[in-house]
């Protein structure tokens, strides 16, 4: 699932995603979720790339725990036009462990991005298993490239992944195949033409 584009991406966002983890806030409730309202349009299909931050975090080589994540999951896309986004970071937890889904199906590729003594290592694992306990989330990773440090400071994780309907085929609940239209989530245009968008489930 590694794509180009998120190479691209993790490289713009490097500098803004350890700017935003040396300071971490206070977690602030999350915003309601988006309904049918005037000015919205339906989250199309796309190639995102989630973004977690964290203040520190952990690692053993099986599993990855962030610390001080951040109550808000990013989004960003370029295809097919450039795009932002958010859900929360509980509901992207709890998104993916009700089974059976598009991230338990395939899991995604991520790109953790941490400083260790001072300087940038890189490591590409996949996730699974996301669990979050306070303002830890851990996950269970198998390592792809690089070595994950054992710990470190100003954690960033670049997630890889496709979100759109019939990607895995024609579903009951929608998806593109249903009786009801695909859920994908609403969007909004903002002042420069771009869309922001927010899953249904986010």
């Amino acid at each position: 699932m590694k794509r180009f584009a998120m190479e691209v991406a993790l490289l713009a966002l490097l500098p803004w995603c350890a700017a935003n983890a040396q300071t971490p806030r206070p977690a602030s409730a999350p915003s309601a979720a988006p309904t049918e309202t005037a000015g919205s349009e339906s989250m199309p299909a796309a190639n995102w790339l989630f973004v977690q931050t964290g203040n520190g975090f952990s690692s053993d080589g099986k599993t990855l725990t962030i610390n001080g994540v951040g109550a808000q999951t990013l989004m960003f896309s370029d295809r097919p036009e450039r795009m932002t986004g958010d859900a929360a970071t509980k509901k992207f937890v709890e998104y993916w462990g009700k089974g059976r889904d598009d991230f338990e199906r395939d899991p995604p590729n991520a790109t953790v991005s941490a400083v260790v003594n001072g300087k940038t290592e890189l490591a590409v694992v996949e996730l699974r298993n996301p669990r979050l306990r306070g303002d830890a989330l851990t996950y269970d990773i198998r390592p792809l490239a690089g070595q994950v440090p054992a710990s470190g400071r100003q954690v960033s994780l670049f997630i890889d992944w496709w979100y759109g309907p019939a990607w895995y085929g024609p579903r009951p609940w929608g998806w593109g195949g249903g009786p009801r239209p695909y859920p994908g989530g609403r969007c909004w245009r903002g002042p420069y033409g771009h869309l922001h968008c927010r899953p249904w489930w986010g």
